[in-house]
């Protein structure tokens, strides 16, 4: 426990090599998070809350709540869309807030494109006295560091029609410090964000009344190795989800999902760990709830895959 409990405080370090930005299993129902031209693709006013406990075994383990709703605006050209995110990993715990904005062109008669701007804030914490160090004079672990707000922006493009869909988006291009000490008047700056590319695509394949749906998603983090997360989802009577997915070198996963209501969809996702650290700390949980406000089947253009 001590080598996870190292590892956990090298992740919470947050070096540019390091993957940053949280991650989620469900994704496919979660793009707000990455995608800023997904606002509004839905044609109808989508919310979504989304919980992940990571490394449930060890404390101070990743920790990720988030709240995402989007809408067409004009149903020919706009949509916009906002989410807020609670996250904590290690002694790191930041909220942030982001806007999205999307322009969307006709392709063809099932096809559309949309270009998407995202911009928002985010609040970061850094708990540096919770630390227990073997230099009790390390500057650096001497005071909580509170109160640092980091703007940050990015962009996205987002092709899709009712049978599939294609993105790429870099969601935050500055590259913040998020912590900095003073010692003897020479300022320090660490914790640099990394960028953060992200490729996804996806289509159904009807099977009669079984839907099939397999998904990719490819994560470029500077200064880190391309990463890649498969999944496969079989929709039966457009009700049920049963799926899996894999992520490169760390987990495979679960995915179950109910249309509840027209209105509610809910789903879990538990991530069985393959990397050393995952099979320590018991993977991953993730829950998730979907609503949108549509009180008649008239009003419903299609159901949601993506």
């Amino acid at each position: 426990m001590r080598t996870v409990a190292a590892l956990l405080f090298m992740v919470s370090m947050g070096s540019a090599s390091a993957q940053q930005d949280p991650m989620y299993s469900m994704y496919m129902w979660n793009m707000m998070a990455i995608q800023p031209g997904y606002a509004g693709s839905a044609d109808v006013l989508n919310a979504t809350l989304l919980s992940r406990v990571q490394w449930s075994a060890i404390n101070g383990a990743p920790v990720t709540h988030s709240l995402s709703a989007h809408s067409p605006v004009n149903a020919r050209s706009l949509g916009l869309g906002g989410s807020l995110v609670n996250d904590r990993i290690g002694r790191t715990y930041t909220t942030s807030a982001y806007g999205d904005i999307a322009y969307r062109f006709k392709v063809n008669a099932e096809t559309r494109l949309a270009l998407g701007l995202k911009g928002g804030l985010d609040y970061v914490h850094i708990a540096n006295t919770q630390v227990e160090n073997t230099d009790p004079n390390d500057p650096t672990f001497q005071a909580d560091l509170a109160g640092r707000v980091h703007p940050n922006f990015g962009f996205g493009a987002y092709l899709w029609s009712k049978k599939g869909y294609v993105g790429l988006s870099v969601p935050r291009l500055l590259r913040n410090y998020l912590g900095r000490y003073n010692d003897d008047g020479i300022t320090t700056r660490f914790m640099q964000e990394a960028t953060h590319a992200f490729l996804t695509a996806g289509y159904v394949f009807p099977m009669g009344t079984v839907k099939f749906k397999p998904s990719i998603m490819v994560r470029a983090t500077e200064g880190a190795p391309i990463t890649t997360d498969l999944s496969a989802v079989f929709f039966f009577q457009d009700k049920f989800m049963l799926g899996a997915a894999y992520r490169q070198g760390d987990c495979a996963t679960g995915i179950l999902a109910v249309q509840a209501t027209d209105q509610f969809r809910v789903g879990y996702a538990y991530d069985l760990g393959v990397s050393r650290l995952n099979r320590y700390a018991n993977g991953a949980h993730e829950v998730m709830l979907s609503y949108n406000p549509v009180f008649t089947r008239e009003r419903i253009r299609s159901p949601r895959y993506f």
